[in-house]
């Protein structure tokens, strides 16, 4: 008696997919350098402000983006301003949102309402920040501190007029791309 052979279908993997801002800061020169060095995202992601973090789903482009434009539909283009440091588990540092932040809590906290809600991260509370870099160990994370002095003590500012769909892990510029911008209502 012969054995059959088995046939594995496999199937392509879900997308990876996040909401973010892209700021268009005028003086983002020194962020970009920063970034560069000490940001594992640094040279794939330009520097960005997360509102929904990577998920893996079944929900379609279409489906995310009608629900997030849903969220962020009636809302006011309303201005941003970072300064400051920002840091989490002594492990990474950034900016902190100085002007903007309670709208941009309120921004992600809407978005993940409804087909997102299953996503929502609870083990930590949202703090809007830009990344500026990651440390392997306390030392570093110190050192990194230091270094990022210059960067936190300036103010970047930029008007917040749409959110992006990206798209992460695929074959884009850096293994990201930008599948759809969202517009507030400006």
């Amino acid at each position: 008696m012969s054995r059959r052979k088995l046939h594995y279908v496999l199937r392509p993997s879900l997308p990876r997919r996040a909401i973010v801002w892209l700021p268009n800061f005028s003086n983002a020169a020194a962020i970009d350098r920063f970034r560069g060095q000490y940001d594992p995202l640094g040279n794939v992601m330009p520097p960005h402000l997360t509102l929904v973090f990577p998920f893996h789903s079944r929900l379609t482009l279409d489906q995310l983006a009608a629900h997030a434009q849903k969220a962020v539909r009636a809302w006011p283009c309303f201005p941003v301003e970072l300064s400051g440091p920002w840091s989490a588990q002594s492990e990474w540092i950034g900016l902190a949102t100085r002007v903007g932040r309670d709208a941009l809590i309120e921004m992600h906290d809407r978005l993940y309402r409804g087909p997102l809600a299953e996503f929502l991260r609870t083990e930590f509370e949202f703090e809007p920040h830009i990344t500026l870099g990651r440390a392997r160990n306390s030392a570093e994370f110190e050192e990194l501190s230091q270094r990022a002095a210059p960067i936190v003590r300036a103010t970047y500012r930029d008007l917040l007029s749409a959110v992006s769909v990206i798209r992460l892990d695929c074959e884009g510029p850096g293994g990201w791309i930008r599948e759809r911008d969202l517009s507030l209502l400006c």
